[in-house]
């Protein structure tokens, strides 16, 4: 593991802090380019990702602690430590979805459109997201003798699924799938929806391999979530009014 990446006196460079602020950079980076390519306005769109990536932090960590509640009212100093890990990505997903809806409706912009751009690097950001997660030791899989096992957990030399590999390759697939689903789907917004209902399925199964608690008979609180994200996910693309996509 290499949860800091670089000393220099004081100062400490982390590596799951490196890999989101690289992730939210990457993804803000092509938005914009696609925004250009799209005849959308830049400037609307960089305010909106700014507004997203606070919201979205904000959300991640407060699901985590929320979750992880016990151990942080014991210890309540740790709310502000996120240098090796501590976000769920539930909770940033959904704060950032409604600081996009909300940004997005009072300037107009068009919602379908833009959350149609955002969907396949959100997936690419979750990838980056992931390597850091190895560095950091956390999000870690049960141990295991697969001979592609890992010693995945920070100061822990067990032999695990390294489930954050899992989570990148996973990652990347629906990545390249959004892409090849781009110019497929019926309405503006469709891609969205794919994205949480393919996040949702990998996240289901993968959850058997990570080291987490069960909070649902047998589903751990991810597995749920997943299950009612995925539902309503394709619920909504089975419902939409079935009709041509607007000339882009």
């Amino acid at each position: 593991m290499y949860p800091v990446i670089l000393r220099i006196g004081g100062f400490s460079l982390y590596s799951y802090g490196l890999m989101i602020a690289l992730a939210f950079a990457t993804g803000i980076f092509l938005l914009l380019k696609s925004a250009r390519r799209e005849g959308l306005p830049e400037e609307k769109l960089l305010d909106m990702s700014l507004w997203i990536t606070v919201a979205a932090l904000a959300g991640s960590r407060l699901l985590y602690i929320l979750i992880e509640l016990p151990a942080f009212l014991a210890e309540p100093r740790n709310i502000f430590n996120i240098r090796s890990g501590g976000l769920s990505f539930h909770g940033g997903l959904a704060f950032g979805i409604a600081a996009g809806l909300i940004y997005t409706y009072r300037q107009r912009l068009p919602q379908g459109r833009i959350a149609d751009l955002v969907a396949p690097l959100l997936a690419l950001g979750y990838a980056l997201v992931r390597i850091g997660c190895l560095l950091s030791g956390c999000c870690f899989g049960i141990p295991s003798t697969v001979p592609w096992a890992l010693p995945a957990a920070y100061r822990d030399s067990t032999l695990r699924h390294p489930t954050q590999l899992y989570a990148f390759v996973a990652s990347l697939a629906i990545f390249a799938l959004l892409q090849y689903r781009r110019s497929r789907t019926r309405f503006h917004g469709q891609l969205f929806l794919e994205f949480i209902a393919y996040y949702s399925i990998y996240r289901f199964v993968v959850e058997f391999f990570r080291e987490v608690s069960v909070y649902f008979g047998f589903l751990t609180l991810g597995q749920a979530a997943s299950l009612v994200a995925a539902a309503a996910a394709f619920a909504a693309i089975r419902l939409w009014p079935f009709r041509k996509t607007e000339s882009k």
